[in-house]
């Protein structure tokens, strides 16, 4: 490995990869759209499509969360994950309140009503990672702990809601 010297300081030179092209949402898009496609084509399109496209979405976003992690801190790696599984989150929640809207007015009424819990503990996260934007690299450990507690949280939820339409 070659030696660099700058100011009175001496690095070894580490080869850089180029930095990661950004990917726009209409390339993400069909990245998910291919990946649904993909899914549906496995089972020989006798499957769910709206839950194709939701576990098609998880995975492409995860694949492109993880791409470049070597450059990122722990505090950004933390904070890109929660983002993804909040935009995972929304796409969940979108689905429900879409099923609850064509549902029985009894279950209808009950689903809203777990809903809005959800909405109220997805506000929470959403402050959490706020408040966690906000941390410096050094300070940020202490809101992990109860960052994952409030996604796990909506996870459970979520999960409870899902359950209803099954």
């Amino acid at each position: 490995m070659a030696t660099v010297k700058s100011k009175n300081r001496t690095a070894e030179a580490r080869p850089q990869s180029p930095p990661a092209t950004p990917i726009t949402r209409e390339q993400r898009y069909q990245m998910i759209a291919e990946a649904a496609y993909f899914r549906a084509q496995k089972q020989g399109f006798c499957g769910n499509p709206a839950q194709d496209w939701l576990e098609a979405e998880a995975e492409i976003d995860r694949i492109l969360l993880h791409r470049d992690q070597s450059e990122l801190s722990p505090k950004q790696m933390f904070q890109q994950k929660l983002e993804a599984q909040l935009k995972e989150l929304d796409t969940l929640f979108d689905n429900l309140k879409l099923q609850a809207s064509l549902g029985k007015a009894e279950l209808r009424t009950e689903v809203e009503k777990q809903l809005e819990s959800l909405a109220h503990k997805r506000r929470d996260a959403q402050s959490k990672l706020n408040e966690l934007s906000r941390r410096t690299e050094g300070a940020w450990e202490d809101l992990k702990v109860g960052t994952e507690k409030a996604w796990d949280e909506m996870r459970q939820t979520l999960n409870q809601i899902a359950e209803r339409f099954r």
